[in-house]
């Protein structure tokens, strides 16, 4: 190699500039996608959004078998899109609403395999309240218990917690419910602490 710099330099560039601008391309290539990736993404959450705006028109309309379809429809086309996450739900409640409680069901616990972390104790207290309307206290329970773990927020946590010792209560497990409302009831200042106090002294009461 000559002593001149820059002629060495050119020289280099010379043999090297095949894999040089194979690793340009390959860098900008990755770029592209990452940038087509996203715009698909964005696209497929504004499509999901428009979507279920439109599958809701007939719930708020009444026309109950039609918003099951629609809901329906948006829930399985964008499962992992938030907008897909609030069709199952409004679908398990639509489900409900006309007595279809195990479809209802049937149709959280399929959202709940793809839902985001922000969704999961909602579904998971949707599944709850289906439980309680088939007077099965003790599911019941088991989902609220879900859906306090899975909370993100302290009032949401005890509020499923809240709902875990009613359905415990109503299914003849005094004792589980007591512990949970005692927790609750040394929670100074939170808001839930004032029925705490209540449903301790009435299960107290009752023993």
């Amino acid at each position: 190699m000559s002593d001149d710099p820059i002629e060495s330099v050119t020289t280099w560039f010379q043999v090297n500039s095949k894999p040089i601008l194979m690793a340009v391309g390959a860098v900008a290539a990755t770029a592209a996608a990452v940038m087509l990736y996203r715009s698909s993404t964005a696209s497929t959450r504004e499509k999901a959004s428009t979507a279920l705006y439109e599958a809701q028109t007939p719930y708020v309309q009444g026309k109950l078998p039609e918003a099951e379809k629609a809901l329906g429809n948006v829930a399985t086309r964008y499962a992992s899109t938030a907008a897909g996450q609030q069709a199952a739900v409004l679908l398990a409640q639509v489900l409900f609403d006309q007595n279809k409680i195990d479809d209802g069901l049937k149709a959280l616990e399929k959202a709940l395999g793809s839902s985001s972390a922000e969704f999961k104790p909602t579904i998971e207290a949707l599944i709850a309240s289906g439980y309680e309307q088939k007077k099965d206290f003790v599911k019941a329970a088991e989902h609220y218990a879900k859906a306090a773990s899975a909370s993100q927020f302290k009032s949401d946590k005890y509020s499923h917690q809240a709902s875990q010792a009613r359905s415990l209560a109503t299914a003849g497990k005094t004792a589980d419910a007591l512990k949970i409302w005692e927790d609750l009831a040394k929670l100074d200042g939170e808001p839930i602490q004032q029925e705490a106090n209540v449903r301790v002294g009435e299960l107290v009461a009752k023993k």
